[in-house]
């Protein structure tokens, strides 16, 4: 059965046991010597035999939206598998790999793969002998918040809050609406939910995904994993997968990035202060949405710069083409790794410029303003520290400093992260909105979800 043992590679392996020596019965719970063997030859060699190692359930977890990534078969492999690279290199015995086992508590274990030069490492996670994600391992334990289409894990639970479900049912609905979500569509979330994981920190983020990020989806599961209570951005990407269903893992990052820019602003940024930005970039000439029509271009920009010019360029492109006709631009220039390294967009698949100028002097983006309304303001408070005022539309402040409002109820035992970050001494008191003001910036922020929602800047 298993030939590959005969081959001119040589396998150094380890069994990592820990402070006890375990008995043969707890040793049988784990995955075997061999088996463990087996699984990595069947990943080198691309092997279907590789299905025998994984649970029904990990498979009906990849696969309950129903999205397929074209030229992926193994789905739930996407971004755990071994490189291409390391495989061949192996193949070709040109170099070795080393295995170790280490074994879990009630049946669970770790296969660490290790190749020395060139440096590579790679962990697989199992109970018994089936292979899960490290997604699955390492959330296990995790708090579960279930709510309409949603299923959050919370890793810490004082950095959530019922305000952030809402938030995220909210603009679910609403991304529905923009996507025109038909009512299958919208059963099939309900029925299976969108999986949100909330880390603690990067290095956590990395546990479960292998990058060190602020937030991804992970293809192989669909899932949002973040360290944002409420990532817009994210689930943007998530969300436009599943409207297509059918659709390559790689898109030029001008449609893709610029899509979830576009509604979902970026990590800890709400839309209209991104696309402020690329309001500005592009009025002045800092940066043209042409000189972003290669990946490479793209990339040889600043996010900072490249994110709110192709976002604010999305957002007209949904505004001129309408969502259908957009989708299908995005698929357009989606496929693979290589191709999309070749993208150029064509300036025929886009508006002529001329729309794209009256589009630029037309919108209005931010709600700070700083004029001076002829109807009567209705004064909400006013001592020597604030002034704040409203009417029909807007409300009105005259401050000096910070200001800290408190309009809503946080949960008992919530935390703001922003708010220790700006206020490190002082003890949360469950406050909504913190407005900070100095000669040059006004920035707004959501303490319940820790985003910046709007922004001024001289």
């Amino acid at each position: 059965m298993h030939k590959f043992i005969d081959r001119v590679i040589i396998v150094r392996f380890h069994l990592v046991i820990f402070l006890m020596i375990s008995s043969p019965i707890l040793l049988s719970q784990h995955i075997s010597d061999e088996q463990a063997h087996s699984f990595i030859h069947y990943l080198i060699q691309d092997s279907d035999s590789i299905s025998e190692y994984f649970s029904t359930s990990e498979i009906e977890l990849s696969n309950r939206l129903g999205i397929h990534y074209t030229e992926q078969d193994r789905k739930y492999l996407i971004s755990y598998d071994i490189d291409e690279d390391i495989k061949s290199k192996i193949s070709r015995e040109e170099i070795f790999y080393d295995l170790t086992i280490v074994p879990f508590n009630d049946g669970y274990s770790k296969v660490f793969f290790s190749v020395s030069d060139p440096k590579y490492e790679k962990e697989f996670f199992f109970k018994g002998d089936k292979y899960i994600s490290p997604v699955s391992y390492y959330t296990r334990q995790w708090q579960q918040i279930v709510s309409p289409h949603f299923k959050i894990l919370i890793s810490d639970g004082d950095r959530f809050n019922g305000y952030c479900i809402d938030h995220l049912e909210k603009f679910f609905l609403k991304m529905t609406e923009i996507l025109e979500f038909d009512t299958d569509q919208l059963d099939r979330i309900e029925s299976a939910k969108i999986l949100y994981y909330l880390c603690k920190d990067t290095d956590e983020i990395e546990k479960l995904t292998g990058y060190p990020s602020r937030g991804m989806v992970i293809l192989a599961s669909d899932a949002v994993i973040t360290t944002y209570p409420v990532h817009h951005h994210e689930l943007c990407h998530l969300l436009i997968n599943y409207k297509l269903q059918n659709l390559p893992v790689y898109t030029h990052p001008f449609f893709q990035e610029g899509f979830a820019v576009a509604f979902g602003g970026r990590g800890g940024k709400e839309p209209n202060v991104i696309l402020n930005l690329g309001m500005y970039l592009s009025n002045s000439g800092l940066l043209d949405y042409t000189g972003l029509s290669s990946k490479a271009n793209f990339y040889q920009n600043d996010p900072s710069l490249s994110y709110p010019v192709s976002g604010l360029y999305s957002s007209f492109l949904v505004d001129q083409l309408g969502i259908e006709d957009y989708l299908k631009l995005y698929q357009k220039y989606s496929g693979s790794a290589k191709d999309v390294d070749g993208f150029l967009i064509a300036p025929e698949d886009l508006p002529e410029s001329l729309k794209w100028q009256h589009f630029l002097q037309k919108s209005e983006l931010s709600s700070i303003t700083f004029d001076v309304p002829d109807r009567e303001i209705t004064s909400i408070t006013d001592d020597d520290f604030a002034k704040i005022g409203e009417d029909s539309t807007r409300y009105y402040f005259e401050v000096k400093d910070t200001l800290l409002i408190k309009c809503g109820k946080a949960d008992k035992n919530y935390r703001s992260l922003k708010f220790n970050e700006n206020f490190p001494s002082r003890l949360y008191a469950g406050e909504t909105y913190l407005i900070l003001v100095n000669e040059t910036e006004l920035s707004v922020y959501n303490l319940f979800t820790n985003n910046l929602i709007d922004s001024f800047d001289n």
